[in-house]
């Protein structure tokens, strides 16, 4: 069945003053449009006019009739060329009263996301949801899609997208947020990479992957809170044997599993691939000493401060200030006990959890459960003893 896009449950007279409205704005008289696709055109001929000069609740209006009207055709490729019309004119003027214009955008989106029909195709949403964080990008207003952004997974689920449109929507996100907010940037990067799993990665997307990797090593605290294993990804694990990109996963491995010594003879051994990929080294050394002292934690329950100043390659004194830091990074729990010059560890985070960890495990928990089999025959063997005196002490009372 062909689709209908006729001009359907609109009053005529409130069409007529609808138009009456744009045109008075617009300067012109204008026709009542025959379809969505006319009524689309109009609008975006007049769209600068009316969001310049009508007060911002008429030109809203305006739009969510016309929204509305999108909302009921039920041809999905109509649709994502009209959403695309729309939200391109909108977009277009990062001057001109660019709050109104993020509004109108997300009414769109808003509008859209309720429909029960084919108007509310994956695509579409995607498309929309791209075109409001560039514009917010652009217009410095991206704090007010907070709610978007800490929703998206939920509405990637209810979207039902393939993996194919969750790859773009996470890459485009991150690629949007990379300036103003690098850390969430990073957080969608770990998703776009987490999307590639068990695919063969061609080589456009490969620099994609190594950017995901930069980011990862710039800022390898949140990577690890996140709990990514990003080491092992599908996408991750493809750039080891790459000509140009080798280099880059072997600093990768370094910041995943190695400590500050390593670095430091990587920086040496392949001066400028830092910074080739945009890296400053300090940054590197202050967060691969926070790793070093995780990796630390992990060895021994008690570390004398002569021994973390070594691995950490800082003076004594500098030593109760990194252990400080990695506390705060949330890598570690610990007491300082500053005559004695050790640290105490009462928990720290594994950088990785494999084979040797899991045997690390096996035998702490024998050894627990060993030490509580110990308590529980020394509690039964104190009972029988306090029952014996008992039922002695009552035979002598009879007796007596």
């Amino acid at each position: 069945m062909e689709a209908s896009t006729t001009m359907v449950n609109m009053n005529p007279e409130s069409i007529d003053k609808l138009m009456g409205f744009i045109g008075e704005v617009a300067g012109e008289a204008l026709e009542v449009p025959k379809d969505v696709a006319s009524f689309v055109a109009l609008m975006v001929k007049h769209t600068d006019k009316l969001i310049s000069s009508a007060e911002e609740s008429d030109a809203e209006g305006c739009f969510q009739i016309l929204f509305h009207k999108i909302q009921a055709t039920q041809d999905p490729a109509m649709v994502a060329q009209l959403v695309g019309q729309i939200t391109a004119v909108v977009s277009a003027d990062p001057e001109s009263k660019p709050a109104l214009r993020l509004r109108i955008m997300a009414n769109l989106y808003n509008v859209l996301s309720t429909s029960s029909g084919q108007a509310g195709s994956a695509k579409v949403f995607v498309d929309v949801l791209l075109s409001i964080i560039a514009y917010a990008v652009r217009t410095g207003q991206l704090t007010l899609l907070q709610g978007y952004l800490d929703l998206l997974d939920d509405l990637v689920a209810k979207w039902g997208l393939g993996l194919e449109d969750q790859r773009r929507l996470f890459l485009q996100v991150a690629e949007a947020l990379e300036e103003s907010e690098p850390a969430k940037s990073q957080q969608f990067l770990l998703k776009y990479l987490v999307s590639l799993n068990g695919v063969e990665v061609p080589p456009s997307e490969k620099t994609h992957v190594a950017k995901a990797v930069v980011a990862a090593i710039r800022d390898p605290i949140v990577c690890f809170m996140e709990r990514q294993h990003i080491l092992g990804m599908t996408a991750v694990a493809q750039l080891e044997a790459d000509p140009s990109l080798g280099k880059l996963y072997a600093l990768l491995k370094i910041f995943s599993q190695g400590k500050l010594r390593d670095f430091l003879a990587f920086a040496e051994a392949n001066a400028g691939l830092l910074e080739q990929h945009g890296l400053v080294h300090s940054d590197c050394v202050g967060s691969m000493r926070l790793l070093s002292l995780c990796s630390l934690a992990t060895e021994h329950e008690e570390i004398p401060y002569t021994e973390i100043a070594k691995d950490l390659d800082v003076p004594l004194e500098e030593v109760e200030h990194w252990v400080v830091k990695t506390i705060t990074a949330k890598l570690i729990d610990a007491k300082m006990d500053q005559l004695e010059q050790r640290v105490m560890i009462s928990r720290c985070a594994h950088r990785m959890f494999e084979s040797a960890q899991w045997s690390e495990l096996k035998e702490k928990l024998d050894m627990w459960k060993t030490n509580l089999r110990g308590i529980l025959e020394t509690i039964q063997r104190t009972q029988a003893m306090q029952q014996q005196q008992a039922a002695a002490a009552a035979a002598s009372m009879s007796h007596a």
